[in-house]
């Protein structure tokens, strides 16, 4: 008895929408077990904070924000982050085909370890990434205590 395999049992055109079918399964729900799945959905930018010696840094990901439409404050042990990306016009007669950037206001919070000098808090914009550095207050740096 002679068997002919193919490579596909089924038509190429199935194996297509199958795989497109995965692929906009993982679109839906590709971050939703993730550690801060929100954060995709809600249009909130990825950070990084990492704590130093004398400061700690603050790094988020603002692309098509300018520096004019950012806010940052520090409040009561917390750093505020706002921004507003404005939307972008659509022709007369045009219709988004696929629209996933997220417009409008935002704002995101993060509770700081230590105390700061918010005298000599500094941010700057550049490329799309927001750079903040909080130096620690005195109080709150380790010190060396000498033994009498």
């Amino acid at each position: 008895m002679v068997m002919r395999i193919h490579r596909y049992g089924v038509p190429a055109p199935v194996v297509r929408r199958v795989f497109d079918l995965d692929r906009n399964i993982d679109d839906l729900f590709g971050d939703f077990l993730s550690a801060q799945p929100a954060l995709r959905f809600r249009g909130l930018p990825r950070i990084d904070v990492a704590e130093h010696a004398d400061r700690t840094e603050v790094v988020a990901e603002l692309p098509g924000v300018r520096k004019e439409n950012v806010h940052v404050s520090v409040d009561d042990g917390s750093l505020t982050l706002k921004w507003t990306r404005p939307e972008t016009g659509m022709p007369e007669g045009s219709a988004w085909i696929r629209n996933e950037i997220r417009t409008g206001e935002f704002s995101r919070t993060i509770d700081l370890p230590h105390l700061v000098k918010l005298d000599a808090i500094s941010a700057e914009l550049t490329d799309g990434m927001l750079r903040v550095v909080l130096p620690k207050a005195d109080e709150a740096r380790p010190r060396e205590i000498t033994i009498r």
